[in-house]
């Protein structure tokens, strides 16, 4: 990606006033106990990582065989005290990322009890000013102010910054650019502000992962991963945004009809929430398959699945370039593609071309599904320049519909179930906590121990969700059990507090100024009350709509012009709250 980092004495201001007095009270606590490096297990990537894997990082990471199968049995122990530190440290840890040169886990961390903590555990660590939580609070301010402009193409926490990185298209960079840039530089130094020259997009064009399926007449697209369902229903995943079309028909690379693109209307998500759809693999004939194509290199079989780490190889396969690799540059990031934002996303530095949507990322450590390939920018395979690739992480999608990825072997070692940090939520809360595993085989069962009143665990995909009923506050463990009979779990605690209790209030969100055309999301803020809130609203601008249960303003506005709109929220005793707001819709 071609970036420049813009001079901190225009884009920046004072130090850190936003989190200064956050900081100076973060508690100086001693970590639990974590096993020391010399336990981490190596799967030994080094003699078993599949050859067109190894193949595509000798040329498109320019290593020799030697090298790539050195950075990969690395990787792999990067990888087992990653998922240590997620199960002990949890949230305490600000980021993590592999560095490639000194072949280790990095881990960011602000206190010196954690940072032996890291250590201890065989990590490099990293003592930084900001905690996870400071920063997931910075970059919530960054998105609220980020909706209207139109140069801002994403945003995110930078692993290897510990920083909220705020990226530019500085193409369309206008007056409201510079407006913006001077609210987020009150931020301090937390906010690093980049720019970029080749702003990404979704990548349109044109059963095994990396091949050409196509959605009815359009163009074509490329297989995520295979995948079943429930009963014995069969298909595959890729991007949402090849998936709009409710029961469209799909065909396979011979041009035959394979099976049906967005069954329902209720299997294609390409919103805030992600970029991923189904399609239903219904036509006789056809079969799925555990196999990502290495295009010549030989192929790969998908053993399970895994998120993706910075700084970790990843290789990609899609119909149009073909087999590529590279490294995951971040994490769960904001992505402007201008029609559409979305939240969660990955990055990488490997290239791609349009047709690619949808493919498969695996990881080199083993065969994981990692993600499913969503856009990138101009620069594609073969050409000169920097190059950037995004995706969808898989196990999101496989959480949402419950689906079990189609794996041609066990997935080696004992059954991680990622850590998950302390919940609160209070009575009357709708809840949706989605919970993910890797080792051992899958399929997983999933159980859970000392959930609140009103919470159930999904035995398929682990999700917890439901509406709390009591407060009170204690332990609860989830587990994960796979197909041979191992176990893993995560412990956390969860607190459940009366229903806000007080007056009920609605912020007003202030004047508001949109373009016709492009997206818009306006999270409303209510507080006390009692029991569950419902949102009302009359008079938005046409185009958009109010979330009733979420308090979310959203849609696409469709005509320029003045608004006043008038919101009202109302809590389960019958009273309520209102506010104003002016809208200006520009074209």
């Amino acid at each position: 990606m071609n970036r420049e980092v813009l001079s901190r004495a225009r884009w920046t201001r004072a130090r850190r006033p936003l989190l200064a007095g956050a900081a100076a009270t973060l508690l100086l606590t001693a970590g639990p106990a974590i096993a020391s490096a010399g336990a981490v297990q190596n799967d030994a990537p080094s003699s078993s990582a599949p050859a067109p894997l190894v193949a595509a990082m000798q040329n498109d990471m320019h290593l020799t065989s030697a090298e790539a199968r050195s950075r990969l049995a690395h990787e792999n122990d990067a990888v087992h005290v990653a998922t240590a530190l997620n199960a002990t440290l949890g949230h305490r840890v600000t980021s993590m990322w592999f560095d490639g040169r000194s072949g280790r886990l990095n881990a960011a961390v602000t206190t010196a009890a954690d940072a032996r903590a890291v250590t201890r555990a065989g990590g490099q660590a990293h003592h930084v000013p900001y905690s996870r939580a400071e920063l997931d609070a910075v970059a919530r301010t960054v998105a609220s102010r980020a909706h209207s402009v139109p140069a801002v193409v994403g945003w995110g926490i930078d692993a290897r910054t510990s920083r909220v990185e705020v990226i530019l298209d500085r193409t369309r960079r206008t007056s409201a650019t510079d407006h913006f840039a001077r609210r987020i530089g009150e931020l301090g130094d937390v906010v690093r502000v980049t720019t970029i020259a080749d702003a990404p997009v979704q990548q349109q064009g044109d059963v095994v992962g990396g091949e050409k399926w196509i959605p009815g007449s359009e163009s074509p697209c490329s297989v995520g991963f295979s995948v079943n369902a429930a009963g014995g229903a069969k298909g595959f995943l890729t991007a949402g945004h090849c998936t709009n079309d409710v029961n469209q028909p799909a065909y396979g690379k011979d041009g035959s009809r394979l099976g049906t693109s967005n069954q329902g209307g209720t299997h294609s998500v390409n919103a805030r929430e992600g970029d991923f759809g189904l399609v239903s693999v219904d036509q006789a004939g056809w079969n799925v398959s555990p196999t990502v194509s290495g295009y010549g290199s030989g192929d790969v079989t998908v053993t399970g699945s895994a998120d993706g780490l910075v700084g970790q190889t990843v290789c990609r396969s899609g119909q149009t370039s073909g087999w590529h690799c590279g490294e995951i540059t971040k994490v769960n990031q904001t992505v402007d593609y201008g029609p559409v934002v979305i939240d969660g996303l990955s990055w990488t530095n490997t290239c791609s071309a349009g047709g690619d949507s949808g493919g498969s990322y695996v990881s080199a450590t083993g065969g994981k599904a990692v993600g499913l390939h969503s856009g990138g920018g101009s620069v594609i395979c073969g050409q000169s320049g920097e190059t950037n690739t995004i995706f969808q992480p898989v196990n999101e999608a496989l959480q949402k519909w419950s689906l079990t990825l189609a794996t041609g072997a066990p997935q080696p070692g004992a059954v991680t179930v990622t850590a998950v940090g302390a919940q609160s939520s209070t009575v009357g809360q709708k809840i949706t906590l989605a919970n993910s595993a890797q080792g051992g085989t899958a399929p997983y069962t999933w159980s859970a121990t000392g959930l609140p009143a009103g919470l159930t665990v999904d035995r398929t995909s682990g999700t917890v969700s439901g509406t709390t009923t009591t407060a009170g506050s204690g332990s609860v463990t989830v587990t994960a059990t796979d197909a041979a009979g191992k176990s893993g779990s995560t412990t956390f605690t969860w607190t459940v507090g009366e229903t806000g209790g007080g007056t009920l209030s609605l912020a007003n969100p202030g004047g508001q100024t949109v373009y016709v055309g492009r997206s818009v999301t306006l999270p409303l803020k209510a507080t006390g009350g009692t029991g569950v809130r419902t949102f009302t609203a009359t008079g938005l601008p046409a185009g958009l709509t109010l979330n009733r249960t979420t308090g979310v303003i959203s849609g696409t506005p469709t005509t320029w012009g003045l608004a006043n709109s008038r919101v009202t929220v109302t809590d389960s005793a019958g009273k309520s709250a209102s506010v104003s707001i002016s809208w200006s819709v520009f074209s």
